[in-house]
């Protein structure tokens, strides 16, 4: 009998896909309870982001997550209690979840309520869910990329890929 593969996790500096994962929905629903759980008085929105969101894409199997709140250090105060790692201001805030030192499993931005940046995040989920043609041509990218540059182009991976997303955010204010 051979074990299952874990739903979630991919070395650090590491690039690959993984197919769609329908354990994906179920593991965000389950971390964004135990969030809620760990601020029961603070007001928070949460939604699924990223590829790991969009039923039948590839991902690295990473659970993005986007938090808005203006409750901004009380919520890192107790991400950090749940293990996650302040990885400081990017977009949004970030904060990385690893297993064993070195997995991460989990990236979770942190955003003012009317942040833009998660705005585009959720439009370009929404687009992605909404036309499984526009999914796959963005499948095919990040398969391309992935066997072009390896895991020596992980820094580059996002960048080659922001004309296509600004392309379908920019179709999806249109």
């Amino acid at each position: 009998m051979t074990a299952e593969r874990p739903a979630l996790g991919l070395r650090q500096a590491s690039l690959s896909l993984t197919e769609y994962d329908p354990r994906w929905a179920a593991l965000f629903a389950k971390e964004a309870a135990l969030i809620a759980q760990a601020l029961p008085d603070v007001p928070f929105d949460i939604d699924h982001i990223g590829s790991t969101s969009v039923p039948g894409l590839a991902a690295k199997p990473i659970l993005d997550i986007a938090m808005r709140s203006t409750q901004g250090e009380q919520i890192a105060t107790a991400l950090t209690k749940m293990g996650y790692i302040d990885r400081g201001i990017r977009s949004g805030r970030l904060f990385i979840r690893l297993s064993d030192g070195n997995i991460r499993t989990h990236n979770l931005h942190l955003y003012h309520p009317d942040d833009a940046d998660c705005r585009d995040q959720i439009a370009f989920r929404d687009a992605l869910r909404g036309d499984p043609k526009l999914r796959d041509q963005y499948a095919y990218l990040k398969q391309t990329l992935v066997e072009e540059l390896g895991d020596q182009g992980r820094g580059l991976y996002a960048g080659r890929k922001t004309a296509f997303v600004r392309a379908v955010i920019d179709a999806q204010k249109n």
